[in-house]
């Protein structure tokens, strides 16, 4: 009989011990299953533990670089800019140097910018060919001849200078003030080269096909001869004298956060592997620093999770408190166990405020709950029931009254299946999933068609951004609706996942509203002068001596009118990362300033700017 009792007792211990193992096997992470969204950890790791950048600035990775090589800084010129975050670099910013043929970047983008301002098309003659074939030349097998020509003829009327005046302004120059340096014969600056292919980069459809161009040239050679990851648009420049060699190239290299690069080579040893060694470098410290800001976001995310929580728990018990204290009977008689019944006074709070904190604790994603808990606790009830089982039949046999264990197991076995299976359930329900890049697509369609709730479910945090408005001034109407259809977006890189928080890098195509109010304004100004023409100064001026507020809006409302029969001619491009989060079920991105900016026209939103 004894054996049997202590047989009775193990198996009463089994059904209790045997529900609480998962919860243990529950503290381990879980393995992510293959195919998940993500970079994963090791890679990640692997980038941010790189000596070359870990705590190193741009211009010591740079120096330790060309001491490598054995470069004097003295022969080389460099410029390094961040497309997404504004990051920008040079080595000798302003010196000049011979740039051998990536001058033909700059030249062409005069001829492309007429074309895209219907001044020419692709079968104007320019040198003798139509200019479809006159962009692959020069760009592509990089023509000489071709190019001279277009220089001192098509632009300089027989002059190089005066071709040269022409182009100066893509590269960041005043036409009628440019260096001679410049003039003279074919040398730039780095500065200036970034400056140019800053411009092509953020207004591709006023320079259309260079960069789909620019990609073909030279597929396996100078910057892309060993960088093979990313797609790289580049103009390589080669020359040699009798006593100089110039090797160069300059190029936007697409990592997940597109850079800008030039570098100019005055007789530098091992010239060509210095070049494309630079390129691997600058894409390697993108990409590291991209990787670094991922991580820096990701704990502050965390922290503001973290204060968020506290904070919503402090009010939540002060509403607590508060409510207790509402519920008092007149004349101040303390409600049942007021004494250390909890931070509200009522006998119920101590339970509510478990409740409440079980909730905050079984957040999505928060608890690394394996799928396995749901199998291990139903082992536990199939054990909790067997036990029932063997009791029933040893109570029949030897007489003992087996109901208030198997009653005691089968509560204890249920309890603690649900004490498990319950959080597991919430959290496979809410575990985020799908592509955030999805929710990025469908915020900006959404908004192109003007599907406005639609678009205002992708966003976290907010319910309306105030993008449905229609002004009431018919001028301003008119530039909203030319804003709505100019606005895209292209996705760039791979969307990076950390649990709940994505990341994602996007091209935004929008209306450039600065450059419209800037026309617009000295357009406005030439149409009251037109007016003021052929009417007397009576219907000019009011009695302040100043033009009427109906002349000037007329003239601007005309100008408005006037510009917007080529709103194409307004659009333009901006790069940001947007950060989304898992909530309700689904990615929504989180607004930020530059998002905001680019869908307000590139507007600054301290107040500068904007149409009234």
């Amino acid at each position: 009989m004894r054996q049997i009792k202590c047989l009775l007792c193990l198996l009463l211990a089994l059904c209790v011990l045997l529900p609480a193992l998962p919860a243990a096997r529950a503290e381990a992470p879980e393995t992510p299953a293959e195919g998940d969204a993500g970079p994963a950890p090791e890679t990640e790791e692997n980038i941010l533990d790189d000596e070359r950048f870990a705590g190193k600035t741009w211009d010591e990775v740079v120096d330790e670089f060309l001491r490598s090589w054995g470069t004097d800084p003295k022969n080389v010129a460099i410029g390094y800019y961040n497309t997404v975050t504004g990051e920008e670099h040079y080595v000798n910013a302003d010196q000049y140097m011979v740039s051998a043929s990536m001058y033909k970047v700059p030249l062409n983008m005069v001829f492309l910018d007429r074309l895209s301002r219907g001044e020419m098309d692709w079968d104007t003659n320019i040198s003798g060919y139509p200019y479809e074939i006159v962009l692959e030349k020069t760009i592509v097998n990089s023509n000489n001849e071709m190019a001279q020509n277009m220089v001192r003829w098509e632009l300089g009327k027989g002059k190089w200078q005066e071709g040269r005046r022409v182009m100066s302004a893509y590269c960041g120059l005043e036409p009628e003030t440019a260096e001679w340096k410049f003039l003279e014969n074919n040398y730039s600056t780095p500065r200036q080269m970034i400056y140019c292919l800053r411009l092509l980069y953020e207004n591709p459809d006023r320079f259309p096909r260079l960069i789909e161009t620019m990609q073909r040239a030279e597929p396996e050679g100078y910057f892309k001869m060993r960088e093979q990851r990313f797609n790289i648009a580049h103009k390589y420049g080669f020359l040699t004298t009798e006593y100089h060699l110039y090797m160069n190239d300059c190029g936007i290299c697409f990592t997940d956060e597109p850079i800008l690069i030039v570098l100019f080579t005055d007789n530098v040893t091992k010239a060509y592997d210095v070049l494309t060694e630079f390129c691997t470098l600058m894409c390697d410290y993108a990409q590291y620093h991209h990787a670094l800001r991922l991580e820096e976001e990701a704990a502050e995310a965390e922290r503001r999770r973290q204060e968020e929580e506290a904070e919503a728990e402090r009010r939540r018990q002060e509403e607590e408190a508060a409510a207790g204290q509402d519920q008092q009977p007149e004349g101040g008689a303390p409600t049942p166990g007021e004494d250390g019944a909890g931070p509200s006074g009522g006998g119920n709070s101590g339970a509510e405020t478990g409740q409440s904190s079980q909730r905050e604790r079984l957040r999505p994603g928060e608890k690394s709950l394996s799928p396995t808990v749901l199998i291990a606790g139903a082992v536990a009830l199939l054990g909790g029931l067997a036990a029932m089982i063997v009791l029933a039949a040893l109570g029949r046999k030897y007489r003992l009254r087996s109901r208030i264990p198997v009653l005691i197991a089968l509560i204890l076995s249920l309890a603690c299946l649900g004490r498990i299976a319950w959080p597991a359930w919430q959290q496979l329900r809410d575990k985020p999933s799908g592509d955030p890049r999805e929710t990025v697509l469908e915020f900006f369609d959404a908004l192109s068609r003007q599907e406005y709730e639609t678009a205002y479910a992708c966003l976290y945090g907010v319910e309306s951004l105030g993008l449905e408005q229609r002004p009431a001034r018919q001028s301003d109407a008119m530039v909203v609706d030319a804003m709505r259809a100019q606005l895209s977006a292209e996705l760039y890189g791979e969307c990076s996942v950390n649990g709940e928080t994505a990341y994602q890098q996007v091209n935004c195509r929008y209306f450039d509203l600065n450059k419209l109010e800037a026309e617009a304004g000295t357009l406005a100004l030439i149409n009251v002068s037109r007016y003021a023409s052929t009417h007397p100064v009576g219907d000019l001026y009011n009695e302040n001596g100043n033009y009427r507020p109906e002349l000037l809006r007329d003239a601007w409302d005309q100008a408005v009118a006037e510009l917007l029969q080529h709103p194409e001619s307004y659009r333009s491009s901006g790069g940001l990362q947007l950060e989304l989060r898992w909530y309700e079920g689904r990615w929504r991105i989180v607004p930020n300033e530059k998002l905001l900016q680019l869908l307000c026209g590139g507007v600054e939103l301290s107040g500068k700017g904007g149409l009234s």
